[in-house]
């Protein structure tokens, strides 16, 4: 990839990447992300059986439905945000051994829940689940440490990253009172509604509304103008008060809920299209085509939300797997960037014209279109009660995997070949 001298002069960002921290530290988390990503579509597809006759509490069901939830999604938003948080709020990184510690903390947590539950080993279970509630205790505190550390204005992006990670504590909070449920103390399947819709909502539902925040206008070269970007926060917030306020009340408040999120998302879409409109690039990012279809099946997922399907989980799955892989098509080449910027002469910031040479142009495009099909099988699987179109959305999904990294690597070589080349 080419620069100029005039590129250097001209660019002038808004985050510090001299703060970013060793590649092993994200990466860590998100090359194991993938690993249970992995894991979680083998088991669907075996155990697609009782997934299409919606026996969700099968106890190797409940085992997938971690692996993702705790296994994939969050520990991708864990690494993204050991990367993230130091560079956009100019902090010094976590150390790599403090981040070690509690990624094995994290994945013995993890692992053991997740056995605990295939097993019925109520024991492992709860050691296994203290220990991953510790895990995530230790990692808020690091995140909520660098962000009381940062000089940078306490707006919506810094407000965003806080409510996330006190969205990820509720969550394990809520799975207590689950673990209450079994003994009568609360009815079981209140708690579980609540339990998934602050999962999604108020931790990885906020935090994409946060990471968007930069990367929508990053993408479109562009500025986020006249935009009030707190308002999708605060309806999605909304909605997530009520679920909470339900668990004392009716359950026809978490369908009012559904009616926020509906209107989350729909402002989201209108702010999102409105930044890109008025970005300077003169090609659209083909990014934007994954996020779209990402998009797409968040708001069919928030609108059978209000009539408490369980479909609004499947399709909101999809969705985030959908907008996570759109946008890594873009976050990894960019970490590997600026790890090797770093050990070059010239701008640190020349990480951002070397990315340009390593991305895969149309991997998001093939993410978009997967997902949908993906999430398209997944529905008719269910709602046909057919195990193989079940399992055809669990190979949907690996092939999604393996054209990530197929795109990611074809991309890497090309931007290896082209070089670059000093101001």
């Amino acid at each position: 990839m080419e620069y100029s001298t005039q590129d250097a002069e001209r660019y002038k960002p808004s985050i510090n990447i001299e703060q970013a921290p060793r590649m092993a530290a994200p990466l860590l988390y998100l090359g194991t992300a993938y690993g249970f990503l992995i894991a979680s579509a083998v088991l669907f597809i075996v155990y697609a059986k009782w997934v299409a006759h919606g026996a969700y509490g099968y106890p190797h069901v409940i085992m997938m439905v971690h692996f993702f939830t705790l296994g994939f999604l969050s520990m991708t938003a864990m690494g993204i945000l050991n990367q993230w948080v130091p560079v956009v709020f100019d902090v010094p990184p976590l150390g790599v051994r403090r981040v070690f510690i509690n990624f094995v903390l994290y994945f013995m947590g993890i692992s053991g829940f997740a056995w605990g539950f295939a097993q019925q080993w109520w024991a492992l279970l709860a050691v296994s689940g203290t220990v991953l509630a510790l895990a995530i205790l230790i990692w808020s505190a690091g995140i909520m440490e660098q962000l009381g550390q940062s000089f940078k204005p306490r707006d919506s992006v810094y407000r965003g990253i806080q409510g996330a990670v006190a969205g990820f504590n509720v969550v394990w909070v809520l799975g207590v009172f689950m673990a209450l449920s079994f003994f009568g103390w609360w009815p079981e399947y209140q708690v579980l509604r609540v339990h998934i819709s602050t999962a999604l909502v108020a931790w990885m539902g906020f935090l994409v509304l946060t990471v968007q925040q930069k990367l929508i206008p990053m993408f479109s070269m562009s500025k986020a103008e006249g935009v009030n970007l707190g308002i999708s926060f605060y309806l999605a917030a909304g909605g997530v008060l009520l679920g909470w306020v339900s668990l004392f009340t009716s359950g026809i408040l978490l369908r009012m809920g559904a009616v926020f999120w509906v209107a989350a998302v729909a402002v989201t879409v209108m702010q999102s299209i409105h930044v890109v409109r008025q970005g300077k690039s003169k090609v659209l990012d083909r990014v934007f085509v994954g996020v779209a279809s990402a998009w797409f099946l968040l708001l069919a997922a928030a609108v059978l939300a209000f009539w408490l399907s369980p479909l609004a989980i499947v399709l909101a799955f999809w969705g985030m797997l959908t907008l996570i892989f759109s946008y890594q098509a873009r976050i990894f080449p960019f970490i590997v960037a600026v790890a090797v910027a770093k050990r070059l002469p010239g701008p640190v910031f020349k990480a951002f014209f070397m990315a340009q040479a390593m991305h895969s142009k149309n991997q998001p495009v093939v993410a978009g279109m997967l997902g949908l099909v993906g999430a398209a099988l997944a529905v008719i699987g269910r709602v046909a009660a057919v195990p193989a179109v079940e399992a055809a959305s669990g190979a949907v999904a690996l092939l999604l995997v393996a054209s990530q990294f197929a795109g990611l690597a074809a991309a890497m070589v090309r931007g290896r070949k082209q070089g670059p080349v000093r101001p």
